[in-house]
Parts: structure tokens; sequence; C-alpha cells
């Protein structure tokens, strides 16, 4: 696989052979040393390449988006993923409007990271090129017109008539999630959309509303913002904001400090503490649905399963599990009774997998992980991190009653390992 990497540092030209030296074996890494050479001609051969790895600052005059507008058109174009040391929105929704296949932020590079990137854009051009072999002569106008088929599959009325659908970015068991734009005022925000007609139920639908109903009430920078949310006789749709720095689990791969960690823990509780004062309980807080604005700032997100504390009905069935097992409290993988401290415990494994690069507790099925988190004990870290022990007993407690009572204390607790 020959990777053209065009970059105006050398140094970083090199680190990047050397993570796909790492990662990936098939790779054939060939730097553009921009700073001797310039703009690329017309006849530069981009068909030899199977991914374009070009950064967004080329330094001087030189700007990669305009060397993507210029180049794409050619035949043979190789897919293309744009590299940034900026975490801003704009350059994100910029990139996919361009028809790069991905962006990714240098700050976030690691080698699985850079390896997974270019693995996914290779797979979706040749699935996208097979399809659509006699109409499509490059990877970016095969983006472009994935791109128009998403916009054609929203309804023209209503929910359409105002957002520009820039490409589909996720689905769910519910829902769709698109990158998109508000056409009042061109805000780039994530869509996320549920097909009414074809939804297995009504609970699915309420769920989807209660999901709505609960974030746009909260206002708290430690958690997603809500723009709009509505139904239409064919769908439910939440208009909430983007976040161009990717989720926490994305983070993981990197190794994090300690200090960092308790950073992050302090900040992802005071979103507990915001949706907990609320009323509400998350139910799947999990390193994905920690998300990263372009400030880099944090947020808790994907709230599809939460609840109010004081709802009379909760819209699972009695004794339905619901979350994911890893991160699940004991009393939650029983289907008991949960309150806020559910969300508590799993603060407390993510805390674990942050400081450990691994999670408390793993099993081969989902019954025999909720066994372990019911039945063994609380795993011990080394001694270089021993002064997290304390914290992560408190928040693993197997008894609701013997952990914090509230987010707040964790943040207490927390404060003096921040520094």
């Amino acid at each position: 696989m020959k990777i053209l990497i065009i970059d105006d540092s050398k140094d970083f030209r090199a680190l990047v052979r050397l993570y796909l030296a790492k990662t990936m074996d098939d790779a054939e890494p060939v730097e553009y040393a921009v700073e001797e050479l310039g703009k690329p001609a017309d006849d530069y051969p981009w068909s030899e390449y199977d991914i374009l790895l070009l950064d967004y600052n080329l330094g001087g005059e030189e700007d990669g988006f305009d060397w993507l507008k210029q180049f794409k058109q050619k035949a043979g174009f190789p897919p293309t993923i744009i590299l940034t040391a900026e975490g801003d929105e704009y350059i994100a929704v910029k990139a996919i409007k361009l028809g790069a296949a991905d962006y990714i932020n240098k700050v976030d590079i690691t080698p699985k990271r850079l390896a997974d990137v270019i693995r996914e854009a290779i797979k979706f051009a040749s699935e996208s090129i097979a399809k659509q072999e006699d109409e499509i002569n490059s990877a970016t106008h095969l983006l472009e017109k994935l791109h128009q088929k998403e916009s054609e599959a929203l309804p023209d009325e209503g929910l359409a008539l105002g957002y520009k659908i820039v490409r589909k970015i996720g689905q769910g068991a519910m829902s769709k999630v698109y990158l998109a734009e508000r056409e009042k005022d061109n805000q780039s925000l994530v869509l996320k959309v549920l097909d009414i007609k074809n939804s297995p139920g009504h609970a699915t639908i309420e769920r989807f509303v209660l999901e709505a109903e609960l974030i746009s009430a909260l206002d708290s920078p430690f958690v997603v913002k809500i723009f709009e949310h509505g139904l239409t006789d064919d769908y439910g749709f939440i208009a909430m904001e983007f976040f161009s720095r990717g989720d926490l689990k994305q983070r993981m791969e990197m190794n994090i400090p300690p200090e960092l960690v308790a950073t992050y823990m302090i900040h992802i509780a005071y979103g507990l503490s915001a949706i907990h004062n609320a009323g509400v309980i998350h139910r799947d807080l999990k390193p994905a649905n920690i998300m990263f604005r372009g400030d880099d700032s944090l947020a808790l997100a994907d709230f599809g399963i939460s609840k109010k504390m004081d709802a009379d009905v909760d819209l699972t069935t009695m004794g339905q599990i619901m979350g994911t097992p890893h991160y699940m409290s004991p009393e939650q993988g029983e289907g008991l009774s949960i309150d806020r401290r559910t969300d508590l415990y799993s603060a407390g494994v993510m805390l674990y997998e942050l400081l450990m690069r691994e999670k408390p507790f793993t099993a081969p099925t989902p019954a025999a992980l909720i066994f372990k988190h019911i039945n063994e004990e609380i795993p011990k870290l080394p001694e270089g991190l021993n002064r997290f022990q304390e914290v992560i007993d408190n928040l693993m407690a197997k008894d609701p009653a013997d952990r914090y009572s509230s987010a707040n204390e964790l943040i207490q607790a927390l404060t003096p390992l921040e520094e």
C-alpha cells in the first residue's frame, strides 16, 4: 500500500513513517518535501498512491485545502486524509465538504489511531467504488455522491428544510447520526434522526423524545448542547453540537498522565453533578460517550438510555438490563433499582481504565462480566498509582451505600490528585 505524505515538516513526516512501520507491514510511505518541491505539477502521478496524508497548513502561502480543491478531480486521485495541528470544528467540516475521506488532529495521532483511520478510508473508498464503478472516476467524486444520497434520505418537509447534510457519521440501534449544517446560519452540528415509521415500537419513540427533553433542559459546559429537537410525521430529530476532537475512547490509546486523568475525571464529575441535580441518571457512562470540543473541553453525551430519577414509568421493561456491561454497576447488572450512584460506579471503572489502560474486569460473555462486577474484588493499582486507590474503592464499592453519595464528593476527592 503506497501512502503519500505531504507535510511541510520533515520531522513530522519521519514520525508518520515510524508510526506506519509499527502498525502497517504493507505500508510503503513516500515523503513529499513541500519545503523543497512546492506545489505538485499538473501531471503529478496521483494514481500511483493508495492513500494521501495531506497537511492542512503547508507553511508560507500554501494551503492543503487549496491543493485538494485543485487536484481532487484528477483521474486516480487517492482517498485523502487531512492532517491538522488545530482542533477547530471548521477544519473538520471543510475537509469533509471538500471530499476528504477523513481528518485527524496531529495532537491525537498514535500508531494505532493513524493505521485505523487509513484502513477505514481505504475500505470506504473500495466498497463505494465497487458499488458505483460505472459512474465514479475518483474517490472524491464518490464521496460527493454519497453525501448527496444521505441528503436525499431525509424527508423534504420539516426536517430537511432547515439542514444540509454533509455526511453520515454513525448509526445506532434506534437512529442514524449525520454531520450537518444549519442553513440559516451555517452552524455545523450533529443531527440525530429516528425513522418513526420503521421504529420497532412506541417505546423507542418515547425514549428518543425523552433523550431530547432531558438534554435540552440542561445548561452545563460539561454536557452536550442541544440546539433543537422535534417530531414530524415521519422522523424524530435532535440537533446537537459537533465535537471535532473525538471521544475519550480514542484518547485512551495514548498514555495519559495521571494528573491529566484526574482533570478529565473532575470534568466528568462536573457533568454528572449537572445531570444528577436535574434528576437525570445517565446509565451508560463510558469513554465513547465522553466527547471533546475543538478547544479540548469535554462533555457528557449520548443520553439514549438515560432516565429521570422521579419518573413513574421507566421506558425499559421490568428486569431488562440496559447499558454497557464493562461499565455497569452491580445493581444495574442485576436489573435492580438504581440511582445516581450507578453513574459513580461507571466513573470508577473509567478511572481505573484511564490509569491502567485496561478494564478492571473482563469476561467472554456479558453475563460472566456482570457476575464479576457483582462478586469480584476491586482490583488494586500498582504502587506508583496507589494514591488513586481510595477513590476507586469508593466509586466501585459493591454496595451503593458505600460509595460517594454525590458527584461533588468525587470532585473533592480528585482535586488534590490533579496537582
